[in-house]
């Protein structure tokens, strides 16, 4: 049983998605934010500022950007990924590709030219290093590219549009399927609250409203099938000749449709 102090115990699965698809746009945008200011500012300025200084602070920059868009390019990804699960968006596994790309692209394609700017042996002031730095610039605008695609796929999976919205959502069976597995977690969800009142009160509440008003539950949900809170409660039995109005001690969906299993929503 959960603690009386939190009688909310199922977290809306929503809002675990809104988190997930917060944070994936969050970090997408910064590590494209970081990447755009790289490739349009601070490289163009250093190599201004004449090949040797330019091949001098590559290295204590390069140190400090590495660490800070990997972690955003992980994070972005994991949570992508998450909110994929949860939606079936195609929004967030095609930007979670996008933004996760740029690790195995820096590791296999980058890495070897920053080892060689890096290289202790180098002469800074070569034509050697120019060139390295030149081709470095292109290849991080390739970082660059991918973070901002990420982004840009991200913000059009939150952002409700009637022209973008159908293209990245889900149709037909899986909409089917995922309004059945929140129909199934609303069910447990009440019937299980049902339980725990009457526990507690030694008694049943008299309508979903009572679980409401003891604090059980925020709102009561929607039926997703009817897409209303007009759930079909079950009446309990009278055994206690003192009691005059029966409580509920169960809940049914109040839709008339047949599942995709073939049995009535109505009997689940």
């Amino acid at each position: 049983m959960w603690p009386r102090s939190d009688p909310r115990p199922y977290a809306p699965l929503e809002s675990m998605n809104l988190a997930f698809e917060f944070t994936a746009t969050l970090c997408a945008g910064l590590f494209s934010g970081g990447a755009l200011y790289i490739n349009l500012v601070e490289h163009p300025a250093r190599m201004e500022c004449g090949t040797a200084l330019a091949a001098t602070v590559f290295g204590p920059s390069y140190r400090r950007a590495a660490v800070m868009q990997a972690f955003l390019a992980a994070v972005s990804f994991l949570a992508a990924i998450g909110a994929w699960i949860k939606s079936s968006t195609l929004a967030w596994l095609l930007g979670g590709a996008l933004i996760v790309v740029v690790i195995p692209f820096t590791l296999a394609v980058i890495l070897p030219t920053n080892k060689k700017l890096l290289d202790p042996s180098l002469d800074r002031s070569s034509e050697a290093a120019k060139h390295l730095l030149t081709k470095w610039g292109r290849l991080h605008a390739v970082r660059t590219v991918l973070g901002s695609a990420a982004f840009a796929v991200f913000l059009l999976g939150i952002i409700p549009s009637p022209w973008v919205g159908a293209a990245w959502r889900p149709s037909g069976d899986s909409i089917l399927g995922a309004k059945e597995a929140v129909l199934t977690r609303d069910l447990f969800m009440l019937r299980s609250l049902i339980s725990q009142y009457t526990l507690d009160k030694r008694r049943a509440p008299k309508s979903l409203d009572d679980l409401v008003g003891a604090g059980y539950i925020k709102k009561i949900p929607a039926d997703p099938m009817t897409g209303k809170p007009d759930w079909n409660v079950e009446q309990e039995e009278i055994i206690d000749p003192d009691q005059h109005e029966p409580g509920i001690s169960s809940v049914h969906s109040a839709s008339s449709r047949t599942s995709s299993s073939g049995t009535a929503y109505s009997t689940w």
